[in-house]
Parts: C-alpha cells; sequence; structure tokens
C-alpha cells in the first residue's frame, strides 16, 4: 500500500514539527527542517515526488533527502576523495542526494512513513559523514562506494 501524500505530511507533523512544509502537490511533498546528528547542525530538505515506474504502469513515490546548509564537502586532508555514498544532483550539482537506502533491496517502499524512515536514515547518515571528516573512514556501510 502507497501512502498518501496528506498521510506521509501528517506523519511528518507528528513525528518531526521542526519540519515545514515549502510545497505540497498531489504528486509531491518538498519539507525542510534544521537536523543536528553530532557536532554541525544541518539543514536538509526532503523530497517526495512520485516517479513514473517504467517496468510497471503504477507511479510509486521515490524520496530525496539533499543537505542545503552548510554544503557538503570533501576532507580537507584528501580534496581528492569524493563525499562518500551519494547520487548526483543533475539539476544542482552542489547539492548531491544522499545515499539513504539500498533500492534494489527495497529497504525503503511507498508504505513507509518518510518520518519514521528517511529521517532517521538522513541523521545516521549525517553523522557517518561527520566520521568521515575527521578520520577518512565511512562507518555507514551501504553497497556502492563513493560517487563523483
Amino acid at each position: 500500500m502507497i501512502l498518501s501524500t496528506w498521510k506521509q505530511v501528517e506523519l511528518m507533523r507528528k513525528n518531526w514539527p521542526m519540519f515545514k512544509v515549502l510545497q505540497r502537490t498531489r504528486w509531491l511533498v518538498l519539507w525542510e527542517g534544521v537536523l543536528r546528528p553530532l557536532c554541525q547542525t544541518y539543514t536538509v530538505q526532503v523530497l517526495l515526488q512520485r516517479e513514473k515506474n517504467y517496468n510497471k504502469s503504477d507511479i510509486s513515490p521515490i524520496p530525496q533527502v539533499t543537505v542545503i546548509d552548510p554544503l557538503l564537502r570533501r576532507r580537507s586532508e584528501d580534496p581528492d576523495d569524493p563525499i562518500p555514498h551519494h547520487y548526483p544532483n543533475q539539476v544542482h550539482p552542489e547539492l548531491p542526494i544522499l545515499c539513504l537506502y539500498d533500492p534494489d533491496a527495497r529497504e525503503w517502499h511507498p508504505g513507509l512513513a518518510v518520518a519514521r524512515t528517511i529521517v532517521a536514515w538522513t541523521i545516521d547518515w549525517l553523522a557517518c559523514y561527520e566520521g568521515w571528516l575527521a578520520t577518512g573512514e565511512w562507518t555507514g556501510g551501504g553497497r556502492h562506494g563513493p560517487v563523483e
């Protein structure tokens, strides 16, 4: 079962009241909020938009998270080492899309609440990012390596 955008907004409001809806239509919801996993405070945007599934005739929502402020950066000790576990953002290259789950393993699906999965996974990703900045080691797991 796919949770409606209305239900996703309701659950987000209940679980993360500091996240505000910036845009909402029948096909998408864009939230913005502040998270502080360890030392740094981050402003993030969570976009839940419906995307055409070309293998089927339905449309399923796909969540995407970007860090708006501060911009993600490479380690100063190794500036050639790319930021781990992200997807390139074709529209805004300076705002990579966080790799929070394995889509092939169906770790997230349209029946799950963004508020109960994606936001918590974002906090975990940001904590791993802070660790990576400090040590150069990515502790978050995952199956793919860094993406340029």
